[in-house]
């Protein structure tokens, strides 16, 4: 059965998992003003929030997530549910920082993707309570998540979603992985969610997907408006 709904939730298409705290502790710290800029891609949503997509530069460092990605096991979560060939591939991963919102910005990550496609969200820092997830349950209704250290949601189609309001005197630090089917008939819609987010992108058939230059020069004209305390009228 592709669709599911999580019944302690009360949700479509998610899932509570529990993750090994070993295997990410050393991640938290590469988003680190001295690292990031040097390791990481830098993308904002036009949300109300300050929040911030890192993804990896280099392959090396896609690979130093991927070891993760494997060392957690987290594709037999779903592989009930996504048609692979030979294996679920992780499409990209992310450190996402933010330290405040002010109003929901209710989205979906996965459309019409009959979960091929899946996103994981685990907190590397103990300060995320309080500052969790609003979600919309079956009934219409708006449902909360407090996320904790030692545990992941992992969600596909039509989970809508948004941070919840609030503030946080330090960055809270979440790993982020993209992942999913391995068969390269369903990339169209993949790529709808997965090749924007990040600047590298592995595909369904293992190859990588680099945001185009023209891409990446708007997103630091982007980041350079907001210093100066303006808003940029795109996605960045």
């Amino acid at each position: 059965m592709k669709k599911f709904v999580n019944d302690e939730l009360a949700a479509p298409n998610v899932l509570k998992v529990p993750i090994d705290l070993e295997a990410i502790k050393g991640l938290g710290p590469l988003a680190s003003p001295d690292t990031a800029g040097r390791r990481f891609f830098s993308r904002s949503p036009q949300w109300h929030s300050d929040v911030r997509w890192l993804s990896p530069r280099s392959e090396a460092d896609f690979a130093l997530f991927r070891s993760v990605f494997e060392r957690l096991d987290i594709a037999r979560h779903v592989a009930p549910f996504v048609d692979v060939d030979r294996e679920i591939r992780l499409y990209n991963s992310m450190l996402i920082v933010r330290s405040c919102c002010s109003e929901p910005d209710f989205h979906t990550d996965w459309r019409d993707n009959d979960n091929e496609g899946f996103t994981m969200m685990a907190p590397l820092t103990g300060n995320c309570s309080g500052f969790g997830l609003l979600y919309k349950k079956t009934d219409g209704s708006v449902g909360e998540y407090e996320y904790k250290l030692g545990e992941a949601l992992i969600f596909g189609d039509d989970f809508v979603h948004s941070t919840k309001p609030g503030h946080s005197e330090e960055p809270v630090i979440f790993l982020c992985f993209n992942f999913g089917t391995d068969k390269m008939e369903y990339w169209p819609t993949i790529e709808r969610t997965a090749a924007r987010q990040a600047l590298l992108t592995c595909r369904p058939d293992g190859r990588f997907h680099r945001i185009p230059i023209w891409q990446r020069a708007r997103a630091a004209v982007g980041s350079r408006l907001r210093k100066s305390g303006l808003r940029p009228a795109y996605v960045e």
